[in-house]
């Protein structure tokens, strides 16, 4: 196996704007560990000998190419503290979930391999965020202490469950010219450790 840092083809856009004199430059949202329980952030998991999933869960304003970027420079730092030298991705699954919903990878426990689905789309799961109450009692947007009307639109879109993006990537680390990858039926994109940290902590300045 040749060693070459592929190009950083999971993520959807990756580049440097030319910005004019006098423009403020949004700064990048900050790239962190996810809480105990999930949330914005990344989390890890091993899923077998050196194999790792790994997720990036990005906040409501988080575009795409961001948290596909911070999956992978998870993805690389990993790598490194654990004394390898590159990575490779078995696959790659970027997606709008439910926070709490059953697509949720941050919100789960235990082992990802197996339980993963690689679908689009976001989790059917429609209690994240609501509470406890009495499941006897009707929910329906005209109950409630509304006098019997419609609840306002503003309460219903509290009741909504708040969509992210999130980032899954499975992948295998190693060092050296060879690598085999089982169960695998194609060849996986391959990326050096350091030199990937370096490229996309370039773009996050």
């Amino acid at each position: 196996m040749k060693k070459l840092l592929t190009k950083l083809a999971i993520v959807l856009a990756v580049g440097t704007a030319v910005v004019a004199p006098g423009v403020v430059v949004a700064k990048a949202p900050a790239y962190k560990a996810a809480g105990p329980k999930g949330g914005v952030g990344y989390t890890t998991a091993a899923t077998g000998e050196n194999r790792y999933a790994v997720v990036y869960t990005g906040d409501s304003r988080m575009k795409r190419d961001v948290v596909a970027n911070y999956a992978l420079l998870r993805a690389a730092e990993l790598t490194s503290e654990a004394g390898f030298e590159w990575f490779a991705v078995l696959s790659t699954t970027v997606k709008d979930v439910e926070v709490g919903s059953a697509d949720d990878m941050s919100s789960r426990t235990g082992q990802f391999m197996g339980n993963v689905t690689a679908g689009s789309g976001a989790g059917s799961d429609q209690s994240a965020g609501r509470g406890g109450g009495d499941s006897s009692v009707a929910m329906g947007p005209s109950t409630g202490g509304f006098g019997g009307g419609d609840v306002p639109p503003a309460v219903l879109e509290r009741w909504k469950p708040k969509k992210v993006v999130q980032a899954l990537l499975m992948i295998q680390v190693g060092k050296g010219d060879n690598a085999t990858f089982p169960d695998v039926t194609s060849q996986p994109e391959i990326f050096d450790a350091k030199a990937t940290i370096e490229e996309i902590r370039a773009t996050m300045k």
